[in-house]
């Protein structure tokens, strides 16, 4: 099954479809996005109910003012009628939207110098309030770049880890290389070591069938011609005939679990001499020299920006698309956690015995989820949201624009695509999650300036309904209609 818009790098093959539109993989994600914003944001929310509070203390003291002087003290309706509106316009906070929103926009700019682009203005307010941030982990918590773990390379001849690195790096490419040949290159004390001392013969690039890259060269020291290979470990390991022992093959496969528990990748290499000194010649046969882990590290300042959004109480949780153990590897060097699980059980209630009641307590205690798919990432910030929580959450993918949306507050990272961009209330322009924290930290205090004047105003209706209605009630003042006009251009 192909999804569409995918990219075919070769071959050519026929294929039937059975979905188009909304039924294809794009279209559900895009059906997602446009049912995600349905409904009154967090601010307009809380707008409404100081306005409601508002309306309900003047309505209640105009409808005692109006039976206090009318039928009781029998005013004229001229003189009654000055009265009243001093209560409905000097109670109204006239200036609120106004101040609220000079306020949110002096914010977006102080976030902006902090390399926090606002899209959606009220995306302040509700950044304040966020109690839990869902976080993507390939570019945001790691670098995104395949990094060589020397010290955990292991090693099957007399051979060193510096000669692995070094023959390994024979068998990539230097210019223009992929993601895993620029490791090894870069794992080199000098980069330029990949090619110093040797003339290469030939190369084979990976592909798919083969699953394994391999170079032949010739040593400028001794004109010694030898050829390295390196790639799946499995494909490896059928290649080396020479010093291959059932016990070197149990160790490679405990070695290859192991770093497969551990969340790292396993890249075997071998070697071979090459007696006729020719590209084509036959080999003495491959020996197998060396397993190297290839994991994406974490981003420096990651493990302290997540103990600081815990100390802010924010709880950090990593929704990835990666494997679950490389999850939970990645959580337990940042400190986050290593309670992680397939997504896929947020649709198997079945499978919840012994791990939860109910899939919402699941999703709640969890440090995070890993195979996530688009619609998996909606679920979970729409059950988060559920049970009350102000969800943040961050991607640069086009499969993260609908949980980008769903969320309180969405946060493209740094070089996000366009469909997450458009999809978010907040756009970084640094990478990693430090710039996130910072964003909490100034929008807490430009959301405290908001509470500081909303408390004001409904104190300030609350004295002028009382006031004034006390002062007709028990002394029958009149108040000229200038005071209305004073009130309403002074007040605020």
């Amino acid at each position: 099954e192909v999804f569409s818009g995918s990219t075919v790098k070769q071959g050519e093959a026929e294929a039937v479809v059975i979905g188009t539109g909304l039924n294809t993989f794009f279209g559900r994600a895009a059906a997602l996005v446009a049912g995600a914003n349905e409904g009154l944001g967090h601010l307009q929310q809380v707008l409404a109910k100081i306005g409601n509070f508002c309306i309900c203390s003047i309505a209640i003291f105009l409808v005692a003012e109006i039976f206090v002087m009318f039928p009781g003290f029998r005013f004229r309706y001229r003189r009654g009628i000055n009265n009243l509106l001093v209560l409905l316009i000097g109670g109204i906070p006239i200036a609120m939207p106004t101040v609220l929103s000079v306020t949110l926009a002096i914010g977006a700019k102080q976030l902006a110098e902090h390399k926090a682009i606002v899209t959606r203005i009220s995306a302040i307010e509700e950044l304040a309030g966020v109690t839990i941030l869902c976080s993507d982990k390939t570019g945001t918590l790691t670098l995104n770049e395949l990094t060589i773990k020397t010290d955990s390379v292991k090693l099957y001849s007399e051979v060193t880890v510096d000669e692995v690195l070094l023959w390994s790096a024979y068998a990539s490419r230097t210019e223009n290389p992929d993601a895993i040949d620029k490791s090894i290159v870069g794992s080199l004390p000098d980069p330029a070591m990949a090619r110093d001392g040797i003339v290469e013969l030939d190369f084979v690039p990976f592909n798919p069938v083969d699953k394994r890259t391999q170079s032949t060269y010739r040593r400028n020291s001794d004109g010694a011609v030898h050829r390295v290979t390196k790639g799946m470990s499995q494909v490896i390991l059928e290649l080396c005939t020479r010093g291959m022992t059932p016990e070197v093959q149990s160790q490679l496969h405990a070695d290859v679990d192991e770093f497969a528990g551990r969340g790292l990748r396993a890249l075997a290499v071998a070697e071979e001499s090459v007696p006729s000194g020719e590209a084509d010649g036959e080999g003495t046969g491959f020996r197998l020299i060396g397993l190297l882990p290839i994991f994406d590290p974490p981003r420096h300042d990651t493990k302290e920006t997540i103990r600081r959004a815990i100390d802010l109480g924010v709880h950090v949780k990593m929704i990835t698309g990666d494997q679950l153990a490389i999850a939970k590897e990645t959580g337990n060097q940042l400190k986050m956690g290593s309670e992680m699980y397939q997504a896929s059980i947020l649709n198997k209630p079945d499978e919840l015995k012994g791990l939860a009641n109910s899939v919402d307590e699941l999703v709640l205690r969890a440090d995070g989820f890993a195979g996530v798919y688009p619609e998996h990432k909606y679920e979970i910030v729409e059950r988060l949201q559920n049970l009350g929580h102000m969800v943040a959450m961050t991607g640069d993918g086009v499969n993260d624009a609908p949980a980008l949306a769903k969320a309180n507050v969405g946060v493209a990272v740094a070089d996000a695509s366009d469909a997450a961009r458009s999809a978010a209330d907040i756009v970084l322009t640094e990478a990693g999650l430090s710039t996130i924290i910072e964003a909490f930290m100034h929008s807490r205090v430009i959301f405290q300036r908001m509470r500081n004047y909303s408390i004001y105003t409904c104190a300030v209706t609350i004295r002028v309904v009382t006031t004034f209605s006390i002062l007709v009630f028990a002394f029958k003042f009149d108040f000229p209609p200038f005071m209305v006009l004073i009130l309403a251009i002074i007040n605020d």
